[in-house]
């Protein structure tokens, strides 16, 4: 019995204090990757400002090619959106939705992941020469969910990899030399 109540205050007081650090986690989690693109801003925008663009270099559409997607809405800008679902856990299923658009400027789209949260993707352009800056940034808000502020933590190495892998094909499909016609 001494045993059974020395395991039960054992495990109250681990459980009290991950709940206690996890009140002093941050709330919110933000990824961010760049990269320098050799083009003007005006040719990278549309790569970013619509689902169907977004789906033809996004690092995520390789992985499941059974991946079930539908679009929705306009071709570019608010409004444009995309809807997946795969048996792959590493896509899973979602939708992102284009809710705000600065040509040549940024591009923000709200990201829902079922019951495993929200989040928003942002893209921001800025001009270096004749070159473009391209900073992609995820950004999420754990409120209360005290798991949710732990994974915050490793979110970085979750999808941080990924955005390189994205960055770098846009780079390589922007920057390809036009078709000989």
């Amino acid at each position: 019995m001494a045993f059974a109540r020395l395991a039960f205050r054992t495990l109250l007081t681990l459980l009290i204090l991950l709940a206690v650090i996890g009140m002093l986690l941050p709330s919110s989690a933000t990824v961010e990757r760049s990269i320098v693109i050799d083009a003007p801003v005006a040719k990278v925008f549309p790569h970013l400002n619509g689902m169907r663009a977004f789906h033809a270099w996004s690092p995520w559409s390789s992985i499941d090619p059974d991946t079930r997607y539908q679009f929705d809405g306009p071709e570019q800008g608010v409004g444009s959106r995309m809807a997946w679902e795969s048996g792959n856990n590493q896509v899973g299923q979602g939708s992102q939705e284009i809710v705000a658009s600065i040509t040549n400027e940024r591009v923000e789209s709200d990201l829902v992941f079922g019951d495993k949260g929200n989040g928003k993707a942002i893209f921001l352009l800025e001009p270096e020469g004749t070159a473009t800056r391209l900073r992609w940034q995820f950004k999420t808000d754990f409120g209360w969910d005290l798991f949710g502020r732990y994974v915050g933590l490793m979110l970085d190495s979750m999808i941080g990899a990924a955005y390189d892998k994205g960055l770098k094909t846009l780079k390589a499909t922007v920057e390809q030399p036009a078709a000989q016609t």
